[in-house]
């Protein structure tokens, strides 16, 4: 009997003792929390961009003035038929440069040389607009554009003329 009273005995500790620890587990755990924080906030830290510091504004005074650069001077280009070929003609007056269908290049090369002395001083600097007639070849057209390119030329400039669009004028050659 004293067996089973034990037996009794013992069976209450273990679940007196299993009651106790359930009421004293209910409590929150703050490690895993406290570790979940620390990632946010290293995870914020590194991702956050603050914007870059103004600069301030040049000022120019009443007594300084900057210097007053005038804008380069546009030379315009006309490329009409020709019954050979095209030809190139220039409003700054360096004549007319024919491009002949059977040898292409000297015409182009004689281009090149005749931009060469219209550019003077700022070489392929100076911008340039492209005045196309309406029976110039497409070929002719990408030709000639790869030369002022090739030139050092950037800016240039087709320019369409509503007008001559529906007219079909062209210009004179020499």
């Amino acid at each position: 009997m004293s067996q089973t009273s034990e037996h009794k005995g013992l069976a209450v500790e273990v679940l007196g003792r299993l009651h106790r620890h359930r009421r004293g587990g209910l409590g929150l755990r703050m490690t895993p929390m406290i570790d979940v924080i620390f990632l946010l906030l290293t995870f914020f830290v590194l991702t956050v961009q603050f914007d870059p510091p103004e600069q301030a504004l040049p000022l120019v005074f009443g007594g300084q003035t900057p210097p007053m650069v005038s804008p380069p001077r546009v030379l315009e280009l006309a490329i009409v038929s020709h019954p050979a070929g095209c030809a190139v003609q220039a409003t700054d007056g360096f004549g007319t440069v024919v491009i002949r269908a059977q040898a292409p290049a000297e015409g182009l090369a004689e281009l090149v040389e005749h931009l060469r002395d219209a550019a003077g001083t700022d070489g392929g600097q100076r911008p340039i607009r492209l005045r196309c007639d309406q029976d110039v070849l497409w070929e002719w057209v990408t030709k000639i554009y790869d030369v002022l390119y090739g030139f050092g030329a950037r800016d240039i400039t087709f320019v369409v003329d509503q007008a001559g669009l529906s007219s079909g004028s062209s210009v004179p050659l020499d």
